[in-house]
């Protein structure tokens, strides 16, 4: 499975940061479209990183963390525990409002407007 990003957003933030980053998008958005896991006023998806290596074999559980820390810190994206139990440890990502402009502006130039 061929993964695309954005090179500016690695260039900022690093590969695997971008790599994250369009991963959460395309499942925000599909989401959204769908009008589900909506909460707080946002669009959000849910995933473990367990799941993430899953989708993304070429990274383990550490870059995981690691990525996902550097989109935090930089303020692109939040980060929820909403499992209903102690056991349920999957976390829930959103957009900030910084992290929608800065995807929604790499898609302009992807599409070259």
């Amino acid at each position: 499975m061929a993964e695309k990003f954005n090179s500016g957003i690695a260039e900022r933030f690093g590969i695997t940061a971008a790599l994250l980053l369009e991963h959460i998008w395309r499942e925000v958005k599909e989401n959204e479209f769908h009008r589900r896991c909506f909460y707080e006023g946002d669009t959000w998806m849910r995933c473990s990183k367990k799941a993430f290596t899953a989708h993304m074999p070429y990274l383990n559980e550490s870059m995981v963390t690691c990525g996902i820390d550097r989109l935090k810190k930089a303020g692109l994206l939040v980060q929820r525990e909403r499992g209903g139990s102690r056991f349920n440890r999957t976390a829930w990502y959103a957009f900030t409002e910084y992290g929608k402009k800065v995807m929604e502006e790499s898609e302009d130039e992807e599409y070259g407007q």
